[in-house]
């Protein structure tokens, strides 16, 4: 056995992320796909944000045999958090509808990394209907009760310029996915006696303003403010946000509540504003 190179790697990043690396993915090889990759000699190695897949040196004529008969690979990728597209631009496709991507289009973004979608980050375009190739050949009949987060197809080629070729270095090798996180206007439920209060949230920097909407009686015969964000905020891991909650009185302003706690993704609804559905973050203080 000689010694494993890097065939092919692909990266998933996440802006809701520190450091925008996606988190709890799990690669899984389709069916047919198994088969191929032992016969060619290649070994996978997977992590929580991405795939590696590295061939032997010695076998380099065996792969390229391969290569030359359409040599394609697929996996479905899950996530062991529910909440993933709570938090994910786009949203849930839908249930006839899967993310697909490809490094059969590659586009460079601007710091030239090679992205398998067209965009800086992924859309609505990557959807692809469960009936249309080359998915029924990937998906089994439990992944279409259980859906993959997305599929992703590697086509190792035997040109030039392909993946088998000595003359590619490393960078080369390496495809991303990048996610967008998803935006919420965040809304906070002044509740109790702070319900009864000429109350208002400051932004320590400056950035996030909220609109008093007035009163609203809420079940079980409670009162409470709303206060909703102007705009909506980007999701995040560790939110930077710093809010204050506090009251106007005649003698000036005073902090009543140092830091509010920021918006979780279990929080997140739809709601009409502006006569369009928008995600709300709903956070109640008592």
């Amino acid at each position: 056995m000689g010694a494993y190179r890097l065939l092919a790697s692909v990266t998933v990043e996440h802006a809701y992320f520190a450091e925008n690396n996606c988190k709890m993915l799990e690669f899984i090889a389709a069916e047919f796909c198994a088969a191929k990759l032992r016969n060619a000699g290649l070994l996978v190695k997977s992590s929580q944000s991405g795939v590696a897949i590295y061939f032997d040196e010695e076998k380099i004529d065996i792969l390229r045999l391969h290569a030359e008969d359409n040599l394609t690979l697929a996996f479905k990728v899950f996530s062991k958090d529910s909440n993933f597209f709570r938090y994910t631009s786009p949203e849930a496709p839908p249930d006839d509808a899967v993310l697909f991507f490809s490094n059969r289009q590659i586009t460079r973004d601007a710091a030239g990394k090679q992205m398998l979608h067209p965009d800086a980050s992924v859309t609505a375009a990557a959807w692809m209907k469960l009936s249309a190739d080359p998915l029924p050949e990937i998906l089994e009949r439990k992944d279409y009760f259980v859906k993959p987060l997305f599929i992703l197809q590697l086509s190792i080629t035997a040109g030039a310029q392909g993946l088998c070729s000595d003359k590619l270095d490393a960078e080369a090798r390496r495809f991303y996915i990048r996610f967008a996180t998803g935006q919420t206007f965040w809304k906070y439920y002044i509740l109790g006696d702070l319900s009864k209060r000429n109350v208002y949230i400051a932004d320590l920097d400056s950035a996030i303003q909220f609109e008093n909407l007035g009163n609203i009686q809420l079940p079980g015969n409670r009162e409470a403010i709303q206060l909703r964000s102007s705009k909506a905020i980007p999701l995040c891991e560790q939110p930077s946000q710093r809010l204050q909650l506090k009251e106007s009185t005649s003698t000036g302003d005073r902090i009543l509540i140092k830091r509010l706690p920021n918006a979780r993704v279990d929080q997140v609804h739809g709601e009409v504003l502006g006569g369009a559905m928008e995600n709300v973050s709903e956070i109640y203080i008592n």
